[in-house]
């Protein structure tokens, strides 16, 4: 597992030697900074997991190199070590961004319990945001679930393989579930309180993917100004889902294979190797081996990714879940309580749900949106799920106030349903290519990309 980083910021030699003996180099990657502007440059070029800063030092003093750090994007936390054991000073530490602060001369007992205290704090607030962001990217939906024999089969096949370390490919129609799939094995297993890493190999260009995975040395390749860790680097510990495996050049697939049988990786450009230990889950909805015949997918690896395969069903084979899932997906929080019309169900299971899972929860999105009352009628639902049931078009009604619901909700609303229609009919019309549905917009293509995830809406949905 990947030694923290700590940066050590002192002028003195001697106070710097001390800290390095109390806490050892077989835990921690100590770098040792001589004052406030070496650290902020360490810190902008490769990082820190946490700083120990004294407070007195020339030029740039520990307080200013302090408001510095608490100014950045993402952090560290920051222990303050000073010969000053005034509670004034260590107030205004605090209040400056510090997570704690230790008198010199210290106990080192102490000062390896505060570490390690700023160190677990951190890593809290990193996997809360991680799983805040994960929620709201997976629109309240992040469980796989289901009662129909198929998914039972699914759900068993989880049980038996977390426990293990065995590599697990994932396979399964887009929009299936592939990664709540992934994340259930990795919540079960013996890693769970390590990361888990989801990487979309499909949305990586070819001359990247590398250094995406394996990680760069500064100046490996033009644009590459600063050393970065990999993703495997970034799952030590944890899993390494890698979600649409097919799409992986045959280049990266080399390497890939060579760090899965040796569990080392070695970044771009040189540098020293690193031994990980991460659980690797792969999906992809191709089918890999007709790649492997067609040779653009190695069948060494496809054998050392598949030591056991979970399919996931198509959601138009799993019967009444249709109804269990989108009952699920309306009571989403912020939608109050909404029911399906008879007439609703009938149209629901009547659809193929080409896109699966990812267009029924869409789908319900939609409905929730447009429904004036308390049950989600057939007029409701996107027209595709309409025609399937035999329900012709019908003209746009006029946009009406819901109950208690005022202009400015209602406002809201129609927004909402104006960008999820206008957006979706563009990346429809693109087959899903986000960069030409933007030019076709008169947007610029992040601008598009932040609002189809603040609506919940996949590219990859209109690809097929």
């Amino acid at each position: 597992m990947r030694q923290p980083r700590v940066l050590v910021v002192d002028d003195e030699p001697a106070a710097r030697l001390g800290v390095r003996r109390a806490l050892g180099t077989s835990r921690y990657e100590l770098v040792e900074c001589d004052g406030g502007e070496a650290c902020l440059a360490e810190l902008a070029a490769q990082g820190a997991d946490l700083v120990l800063l004294d407070l007195r030092m020339p030029g740039l003093d520990g307080r200013a190199t302090l408001e510095r750090i608490a100014a950045t994007a993402a952090p560290p936390p920051v222990v303050v070590l000073t010969a000053d054991s005034s509670l004034r000073t260590a107030i205004d530490a605090v209040k400056a961004g510090a997570a704690d602060y230790l008198a010199k001369p210290y106990d080192i007992e102490e000062l390896r319990l505060v570490v390690e205290r700023a160190l677990e704090s951190a890593r809290l607030v990193r996997e809360n945001r991680r799983l805040s962001e994960e929620v709201r990217r997976l629109g309240g939906s992040g469980l796989l679930l289901g009662e129909s024999p198929a998914m039972h089969e699914v759900f068993e096949v989880i049980e038996r393989v977390a426990p293990a370390t065995a590599s697990v490919l994932i396979t399964g129609e887009t929009g299936t579930g592939k990664e709540l799939a992934a994340r259930r094995i990795h919540e079960l297993s013996p890693a769970a309180r390590g990361p888990f890493v989801a990487v979309n190999c499909a949305a990586i260009p070819e001359t990247l993917v590398e250094s995406e995975l394996f990680g760069h040395r500064k100046g490996a390749f033009t644009g590459a100004d600063r050393d970065r860790a990999g993703r495997f680097v970034e799952a030590d510990g944890g899993t390494l889902f890698l979600d649409e495996i097919g799409d992986m050049p045959l280049s990266a697939q080399a390497t890939l294979l060579r760090v899965l049988e040796g569990g080392v990786v070695e970044p771009l450009g040189g540098g020293r190797p690193q031994a990980v230990r991460v659980r690797v889950i792969s999906a992809s909805h191709r089918d890999l081996p007709k790649l492997v015949a067609d040779g653009r997918f190695r069948e060494d690896l496809l054998f050392r990714l598949k030591v056991v395969e979970l399919p996931l069903p198509p959601l138009r084979e799993r019967g009444e879940d249709v109804l269990h899932l989108a009952r699920r997906l309306l009571a989403a929080p912020g939608r109050g309580p909404l029911s399906l019309s008879p007439e609703a169900e009938r149209a629901l299971l009547a659809h193929r749900w080409p896109g699966n899972v990812r267009e029924l929860r869409n789908a319900m999105e939609r409905a929730a949106i447009f429904c004036r009352g308390g049950s989600v009628q057939v007029a409701d639902l996107p027209a595709e799920v309409r025609a399937a049931a035999g329900v012709p078009a019908e003209p746009a009604a006029a946009f009406e106030l819901s109950p208690g619901e005022d202009f400015a909700a209602a406002k809201q609303r129609l927004v909402a349903r104006f960008e999820r229609d206008v957006l979706s009919g563009a990346l429809r019309a693109n087959g899903g290519n986000v960069s030409q549905a933007a030019r076709d917009l008169g947007m610029h293509r992040p601008n598009l990309q932040q609002k189809l995830k603040e609506l919940g809406i996949e590219a990859e949905d209109y690809r097929k």
